[in-house]
């Protein structure tokens, strides 16, 4: 007899195997939502520098939008709202592609990937549109370059939050710093041992979130100054990577 035949083997329908295949996906998961947070904090800082607007930050414009028709600066107003208002365009697109689906036993559903395929390649002409634009766009390019790069940040946004990830946007910041902090007060208060170990779970994720979004933001603001609008290839390839590893994930 092979001693070897006499090893148990984990059986990958057993609740051990399922419960562990469970947690890998779940790693899987908040590592490339925390991929998609670098892409949104880098596009930010880009789009801020080179644009004049911020790609995702649609509270920040709608300020800019305000002050810009306080003092008469037309051209500042119509800036804002043209990101304003192609936002909310790639959100639709993004609902409409992604879809409000369960998310079964892989890493988010199909239609999430398609979602970010569509991103990709809208980020893909922001970057081709950055080689061409030169140091500094202007006229018709200005307005090309923001509604591109304001649609991928909705695409972005619609999709992470058809994964149902609790309370975690890679976009919209000021949400993910409120459940942030509504976690870490709450976490004290918790009296279930399982609830403590999720909750524990979600508030690194959305403290991983902020950190990178942060850092991504640094990054985005360095390379624009070296790059300018070209360091737009940057996020194509981070979120070229986040398609690549869903699709290899999925059974």
């Amino acid at each position: 007899m092979n001693p070897s035949d006499d090893t148990p083997k984990k059986d990958p329908e057993s609740p051990v195997g399922i419960n562990s295949a469970r947690g890998q996906t779940l790693i899987v998961r908040n590592i490339l939502v925390v991929v998609l947070a670098f892409t949104s904090g880098f596009i930010d800082a880009l789009s801020f520098l080179g644009l004049g607007v911020f790609a995702s930050v649609q509270t920040a414009n709608t300020v800019l939008l305000g002050l810009a028709f306080g003092s008469g600066n037309i051209l500042q107003a119509l800036v804002s709202l043209v990101a304003i208002i192609c936002y909310m365009g790639g959100v639709a697109i993004g609902a409409r592609v992604a879809g409000p689906t369960p998310i079964p036993e892989k890493i988010w559903p199909r239609a999430v990937t398609k979602a970010f395929v569509v991103e990709v390649l809208v980020l893909l002409l922001l970057a081709i549109g950055g080689f061409f634009a030169g140091s500094k766009a202007g006229g018709p390019v200005l307005y090309v370059l923001i509604a591109l790069a304001t649609i991928a940040m909705g695409i972005q946004s619609a999709a992470v939050r058809a994964l149902g990830v609790s309370d975690i946007s890679t976009t919209y910041i000021t949400g993910t710093y409120t459940s942030l902090v509504s976690s870490l007060a709450s976490h004290r208060r918790s009296k279930t041992l399982k609830n403590t170990s999720k909750g524990t779970v979600e508030t690194r994720l959305k403290a991983a979130v902020i950190v990178v979004y942060v850092l991504a933001a640094i990054a985005g603001g360095v390379a624009e100054v070296s790059w300018l609008l070209k360091a737009a290839i940057i996020p194509v390839i981070s979120i070229g990577l986040v398609i690549a590893v869903a699709r290899i994930r999925m059974p």
